[in-house]
């Protein structure tokens, strides 16, 4: 061969070489990615159902039927008194004064959502805003149940105070409308993130990452 055509010869090799190796990098570099994107989306599942979680517990707690025994036996609020009048409204006001404490943990939950959303989608993120009713419902339950107290309900306003006594856990039972509104949506947050969750486990236990 002529020193030329080996000259051409050589300049090819290392030209296809050089495409080899971007081709390589490139497939690197998308890997890299992907598992990167794999394993946010697996930690940010972890996060968000641990969140539902505790938001769950929290809003379970929260209507549970208050007493001077499971509160303490105490009230900080101004102006208790120990009169019956007084201990009824502090048990309707516990709801409010319990998610209060925990209120972090909403915000929290809360703050996840948009993140929850670029990775699985609206439709996904819904029961975030279950969550966030249910948290909202009680609380306006317990203020109306307040501003309303002493008064006689006739009509559709008794119809709205039992509404509101059952958003704060009264006389529910094993009907409770809340308790199951919540269950079903930890699950439906459950079918987004567990498989997930569980598949990044698999891996690990195979030794692959």
């Amino acid at each position: 061969m002529s020193p030329e055509w080996i000259s051409a010869l050589a300049n090819l090799m290392t030209g296809l070489a050089a495409v080899v190796a971007g081709w390589a990098g490139v497939r690197g570099l998308n890997a890299w990615r992907t598992e990167m994107v794999g394993r946010r989306k697996t930690e940010l599942a972890e996060e968000v159902l641990a969140g539902f979680y505790r938001a769950r517990d929290i809003l379970t707690w929260a209507r549970f039927p208050a007493s001077d025994d499971n509160d303490g036996g105490e009230d900080d609020r101004p102006g208790a008194r120990p009169e019956d009048e007084e201990l009824e409204r502090g048990e309707i006001f516990a709801p409010v004064d319990r998610l209060t404490k925990e209120s972090q943990v909403f915000s929290e939950l809360q703050a996840s959502r948009y993140r929850f959303m670029a990775y699985f989608g609206e439709e996904a993120a819904r029961p975030f805003e279950e969550i966030r009713a249910i948290h909202s419902e009680v609380i306006d339950s317990a203020h109306n149940l307040i501003r309303t107290y002493g008064q006689e309900p006739t009509g559709s306003e008794e119809a709205r105070r039992n509404q509101w006594e059952a958003a704060i856990g009264w006389g529910e039972g094993n009907g409770d409308v809340f308790r199951r509104r919540l269950d079903l949506a930890v699950k439906a947050i459950e079918q987004t993130c567990r498989p997930l969750i569980e598949e990044r486990h698999k891996t690990r236990r195979n030794g692959l990452v």
